[in-house]
């Protein structure tokens, strides 16, 4: 007779993703997981594991990995072996506990290579599953693509075997069998690991994500790809912890989950991210609704902040700064210096012709206490865009050019001789 000791409901996402994950133990004391599908729907994403296995499988045969093996169960569930074991991230944990950081930095590198390397040769093409699943992005030619990718093959999710034994694959229940970049799952192995956790973020010195491959255009791009998969899970559902998120002393934050709603509804939001050291990851992250594509507001700074990204909607467009400045603890207003992924026409107007708009202050002062924006944004074609870019691109090559040619010409004794000749001329009026 079995016995449930831990359930799970996986039941923050849409009807057809919904389930249910229990352990349960008979009375010798050996274990099985089951995952049980929440709605009808389910049934066909539980009923693909057995398919994702055998795919796996033969994807990393000879790479010291196997999958976690299950059985069907009549009412559209599956039951798995339940593994018993170190996982790479607690044998990664101790390690850096241990002090073991450049260790560390190299069995995760090699993780990340060795579960990536099948890809070779296989091209990476954009296909519309990929758009479904993970949206519309820019990425670098020469992609290189798995047969099968099971994107939450993290550390988390990986067994160690004993000595000469491999490693088990477990909970591979986000594979997709239609083409992905192979470096984005080495950014969500390196992102679902070094920032989970603080104690983790002395890896960032290791620069491993441009190790692995993963250029700053493509971690833009992955964390877009990353928002996407996210919604496509939940869909039109409403996860419980965005409800209740602000739920605090008796009183549910109505306006805050109208805002959020709003903002997946329409994508028209000022998302706010925040570096504390570890650079900009997507959970670290604030969203305001803008109206009509307009902002004003004072946003507080967290005393750990160093720098801010905005990012003003994801569409390409115009964007009139009106306002951009560093509140101090005493009220006075500095005006923040940035940088934009976009050119600059004026002091306050910048052309963004690429998707996911940044404005980014990579300076915030200690007396700094909140952030003062107005800004608003006229979203445009992404080829009109391009081509005011390239005119305005033109236009500041040419008046570089003029420039230097004047400053040339008035380090010229001819030119020198005319202004001391214009003083005398001066002197004598």
């Amino acid at each position: 007779m079995r016995k449930t000791i831990f359930t799970k409901y996986s039941n923050d996402r849409a009807d057809c993703f919904s389930i249910r994950t229990d352990i349960l133990e008979d009375e010798t004391g050996a274990r099985v997981v089951q995952k049980i599908p929440m709605h009808p729907e389910a049934k066909r994403h539980l009923g693909n594991l057995s398919r994702w296995k055998e795919s796996l499988d033969k994807v990393y045969s000879g790479c010291g990995y196997v999958m976690d093996r299950g059985r069907s169960l009549e009412n559209g569930g599956v039951e798995l072996e339940y593994i018993q074991g170190e996982t790479l991230e607690e044998k990664l944990d101790g390690m850096l506990k241990a002090g073991q950081t450049e260790a560390v930095a190299k069995e995760l590198g090699q993780f990340v290579e060795t579960v990536c390397r099948p890809a070779k040769g296989q091209a990476f093409v954009m296909t519309e599953q990929f758009r479904e699943v993970f949206g519309e992005v820019d990425l670098p030619k020469g992609q290189e693509s798995l047969e099968v990718t099971d994107i939450d093959l993290i550390c988390g999710n990986v067994v160690l075997g004993g000595p000469g034994e491999p490693m088990t694959v477990i909970d591979y229940e986000w594979c997709f069998d239609f083409p992905i970049p192979v470096t984005y799952l080495a950014y969500r192995i390196l992102l679902y690991y070094i920032y989970t956790k603080s104690a983790r973020t002395v890896l960032e010195k290791y620069d491993l994500f441009s190790r692995a491959g993963i250029s700053q255009e493509q971690i833009t791009a992955y964390e877009k790809m990353e928002r996407s998969f996210q919604q496509y899970i939940n869909r039109a559902h409403v996860p419980l912890h965005e409800v209740f998120g602000g739920y605090a002393a008796g009183k549910l934050p109505l306006e805050e989950m109208i805002v959020r709603e709003r903002y997946h509804l329409s994508n028209t939001a000022l998302q706010v991210f925040y570096d504390r050291g570890a650079g900009y990851v997507p959970g670290d992250s604030d969203q305001i609704f803008m109206e009509d594509g307009h902002i004003t507001a004072e946003i507080p700074i967290p005393g750990d902040v160093r720098g801010i990204r905005l990012d003003p909607g994801m569409e390409p467009g115009i964007c009139h700064l009106e306002e951009l400045c560093l509140i101090c603890g005493d009220g006075r207003k500095i005006e923040a210096a940035f940088m934009a992924n976009g050119d600059r026409v004026k002091t306050d107007t910048i052309y963004f012709s690429t998707e996911d708009p940044q404005i980014i202050i990579q300076e915030v002062g200690e007396d700094a206490v909140k952030l003062a924006v107005s800004l608003q944004i006229y979203q445009a074609d992404a080829h009109v865009m391009e081509q005011l870019s390239q005119k305005t691109r033109q236009f500041a090559a040419v008046r570089e050019k003029y420039r230097r040619q004047l400053g040339a010409m008035e380090n010229t004794k001819v030119w020198k001789a005319y202004r001391a000749y214009r003083r005398l001329i001066e002197r004598k009026k």
